[in-house]
């Protein structure tokens, strides 16, 4: 009986890390994701200022706003296969935006001539929103059935 009460416990505490990790890329999306200097100048960009520019980056907040409906959903009544499934697509997809906007953005900057003047740094707001998605993940692999039904 100590056992099973332990099991859920633990698994709804699973279950909250998705919320957080929501909250978290949300913030993370409007702080400084890359510095870029080239000649002394510095320019940092967030989220939002690379969203301007490239539209499907607004799809990251949007992500972080399923996740908190989808964690709404699943404590009404939401099948836990479901919400694994969803967090797990949701999670997915993030990272893959993540990792290709800075890849798009690492090719950018080696373009230019000047390279051994040019370098970027990569930011919090950057490293935290892929954070953000790992907890969604992490989230998603740790709720049990035992938790929720």
């Amino acid at each position: 009986m100590e056992q099973q009460n332990t099991n859920s416990s633990r698994s709804s505490l699973m279950a909250w890390l998705s919320p957080t990790g929501a909250v978290i890329i949300l913030v993370c999306f409007f702080l400084p994701w890359l510095e870029v200097s080239c000649s002394g100048k510095k320019i940092i960009g967030s989220g939002l200022t690379f969203a301007q520019k490239a539209a499907p980056l607004w799809l990251i907040p949007a992500f972080a706003i399923l996740v908190l409906l989808l964690f709404l959903w699943y404590w009404k009544g939401l099948s836990i296969t479901w919400f694994k499934v969803l967090l797990m697509t949701l999670a997915a997809l993030g990272i893959f935006m993540l990792v290709f906007t800075y890849v798009a953005i690492e090719q950018k900057l080696s373009g230019f001539v000047v390279r051994r003047i040019t370098s970027h740094e990569i930011k919090a707001g950057l490293i935290g929103t892929g954070i953000g998605f790992v907890m969604v993940i992490l989230s998603a692999l740790g709720v049990r059935a035992s938790g929720k039904k």
